[in-house]
């Protein structure tokens, strides 16, 4: 992998501008006797004093004012010595201070073309360490395990990208992305599975794997595609999908498609 230096780096003081929850200095009020505070930018200086550099922060929306400043937040951080030609493989670390998560770390990659950032399977590392009897020794090993699997991730991006899809791979891929963001019931959906392949830049016109899942992947996370819904009395409205904002179902979106990729990979090589 070469050795570029990431362009943006995120000092604390940034961090707790860009999601003030992570900031937090003590829990929300409404916690028992048991629970362990453990702030957020304490394991921000403990990842980046082990080489990892914090690149991206956000935070999710609440609707209780009693949670606001505490709630679920996600910050994305990045190793000079993991860039590849094309991506770059990161840590993504999930806490909140509200007492919904515990501290998560799980392996991501970012692509560079679209500023994009995926999360990875879970069998390439997704750890939980909760914060009564926080163990900052294993959070630790938890953030190495996930730098261990840096060249293994490296290598899968590498494979996909050699994988070729006919029209109708494509066509069976976008289908089940499309299931997996809609649930069953597709016909009600705004958009047709098809418009999940639509390119939004040159550099996503090919046909390998690696790149129609990032297209899908894009489509389905940044939303901006047109579509229409039909009302009880069978009126069609014009509707513009929306991005996916939630922390929580971004994450998860993001590991489905990650993992239907794989398995696509795979009836590729049977």
């Amino acid at each position: 992998m070469s050795r570029i230096a990431p362009t943006t780096t995120l000092t604390n003081s940034e961090i707790i501008n860009i999601a003030a929850s992570a900031g937090a200095t003590s829990p929300v009020s409404k916690v028992s006797d048991r629970y362990s505070f453990v702030s957020t930018i304490s394991v921000v200086d403990m990842l980046r004093d082990s080489g990892w550099i914090p690149v991206h922060a956000e935070e999710s929306s609440v609707r209780k004012d009693d949670r606001r400043g505490y709630q679920k937040h996600f910050i994305r951080f990045a190793r000079p010595e993991f860039f590849l030609e094309s991506e770059r493989v990161d840590l993504l670390l999930y806490n909140s201070h509200d007492t919904g998560t515990a501290f998560k770390l799980l392996a991501g990659v970012w692509r560079f073309v679209c500023g994009n950032g995926l999360v990875v399977g879970n069998e390439y590392g997704n750890f939980t360490h909760r914060h009564v009897g926080f163990n900052p020794d294993l959070f630790l090993e938890s953030a190495k395990n996930i730098a261990d699997k840096a060249e293994t991730i490296a290598d899968k991006v590498q494979d996909l990208k050699t994988i070729e899809l006919e029209p109708n791979e494509k066509g069976i891929y976008a289908a089940a992305a499309h299931k997996l963001v809609y649930g069953d019931d597709t016909e009600k959906a705004p958009i047709l599975s098809t418009s999940l392949l639509k390119t939004r830049r040159y550099d996503d016109k090919g046909n390998d794997l690696w790149t129609v899942f990032n297209s899908v992947q894009e489509n389905v996370i940044k939303g901006g595609l047109r579509g229409a819904t039909v009302n009880g009395h069978g009126r069609r409205r014009r509707v513009t999908t929306r991005p996916v904002k939630a922390l929580d179902r971004n994450k998860n979106l993001n590991q489905a498609l990650w993992v239907l990729t794989e398995e696509m990979a795979k009836l590729k090589a049977a």
